[in-house]
């Protein structure tokens, strides 16, 4: 198999004698911010050899789908070769770093001005590990606000027949569609729904982040639900009947998530379906979409 070409801001990376010379040369922000990301220091005195370098690099972009070796390639293969252990926590913070460059173009997104306009559109995030309750709630919101619902696990399942989704990309790139699906919807002056886990506070903060940009108002909502056996029966026994994507998730898969939570530090409401019927938790949610002081704003 040929090597593909590199291209030309890579050559002084792949010329490196030793890790720490090529992390030196990186100047792009994707393999620069990558390099970051990364505790290189166990590995920055160890020397490479150009040629596997540059196939190491080579084999990445092909990863990837690109037609030449990039920095972040390089950087990848340099992985590949000295420390293969790292390799799968690289390619995700990659893919991470990308994401996040990405999000600077939704932030100037801006709003089509409408003199009907009555008030300005909101987003809602309904986040929370699976059997909380969330996506009963993004339903009933959604036919109340006559507002489209935009679901992590239905674009995650839209993608799946064309083998786009690997385990390093599959969580930047549902959080980046659904940044953009918001996105153009406040643009629109539409209300809209998002029904994911969101359990990373980055990504919480960035649909805020996009919503106050595009003249919205955001409303964040934490589903819970305090009763774990109802919690577990509800996993075990649902068929959500998305196309493309799993019928449910196994238990220990929704303990992992809940390790994963950060914490929401922000005002935010806590809507527990073990305590509540979904009508009273509706009417919270709608409750703070009415008033702009409310909590969520």
């Amino acid at each position: 198999m040929n090597d593909l070409p590199p291209h030309p801001a890579a050559e002084a990376a792949l010329a490196a004698r030793t890790v720490g010379e090529l992390v030196a040369e990186l100047t792009a922000d994707l393999a620069t911010g990558l390099a970051a990301r990364l505790d290189l220091s166990a590995v920055d005195g160890m020397a490479l050899d150009a040629g596997e370098l540059r196939t190491a690099a080579s084999r990445e972009a092909e990863r990837l789908g690109v037609a030449s070796a990039r920095q972040e390639h390089v950087l990848l293969g340099c992985l590949r070769v000295v420390d293969p252990g790292l390799l799968a926590e690289a390619r995700t913070r990659l893919q991470e770093r990308r994401a996040e460059l990405a999000h600077a173009d939704y932030l100037a997104v801006r709003p089509i001005a409408r003199a009907d306009a009555t008030r300005p559109p909101v987003t809602i995030l309904l986040a929370g590990i699976p059997g909380t309750g969330k996506s009963t709630l993004a339903e009933e919101l959604a036919w109340r606000l006559r507002a489209p619902v935009f679901s992590m696990d239905w674009q995650l399942g839209a993608l799946t027949p064309f083998g786009a989704l690997r385990d390093d990309n599959a969580l930047p790139l549902a959080e980046l569609n659904l940044t953009a699906s918001v996105a153009r919807q406040l643009q629109l002056g539409l209300d809209v729904v998002i029904d994911a886990t969101g359990h990373r506070r980055e990504a919480r903060d960035r649909w805020r982040e996009v919503t106050e940009s595009a003249g919205g108002r955001f409303v964040g909502a934490e589903c819970v639900c305090s009763d774990e056996q109802r919690q577990r029966a509800r996993v075990e026994g649902r068929a959500r009947g998305i196309p493309g994507w799993p019928q449910t998730v196994t238990w220990e898969h929704v303990v992992r998530m809940r390790g994963l939570w950060e914490s929401w530090d922000e005002p935010h409401l806590v809507l527990d379906s073990a305590t509540r019927p979904p009508e009273e938790n509706v009417r919270q949610v709608l409750a703070a979409v009415d008033r702009p002081s409310a909590t969520g704003e």
